[in-house]
């Protein structure tokens, strides 16, 4: 039993190559805040705007996380799919086999 999911994570991930994970894009949240040094964060106008900058990168950011979590989960699942797949057809061959050995005893 032990073999057959070795064998399923095995098979599950054969086709996963280094290049695919060249294929995710990268978060595109430019232009990345920058502090504008202590001199110009005496202003209340610089202030808020480099709080809006941060907010508007931290969101950026959020969003990009919150969607490739969605999209590990979704392939997570297909894998987790598959693998209980071949372990029930496994199963079900071993079951097979058993009982035609028994039959021809």
């Amino acid at each position: 039993m032990k073999r057959i999911i070795l064998a399923a994570a095995v098979a599950a991930c054969a086709n996963f190559t280094p290049a695919q994970a060249a294929d995710i894009p990268k978060a595109q949240c430019d232009p990345k805040p920058e502090y504008p040094g202590h001199l110009a964060m005496q202003s209340e106008t610089r202030r808020a705007s480099f709080k809006r900058d941060i907010d508007r990168y931290r969101t950026c950011v959020n969003k990009y996380v919150d969607d490739h979590k969605a999209a590990m989960k979704s392939e997570e699942e297909a894998i987790n799919s598959a693998i209980t797949d071949y372990n029930d057809t496994m199963k079900k061959i071993d079951a097979d086999q058993k009982a035609a050995a028994e039959r021809n005893n």
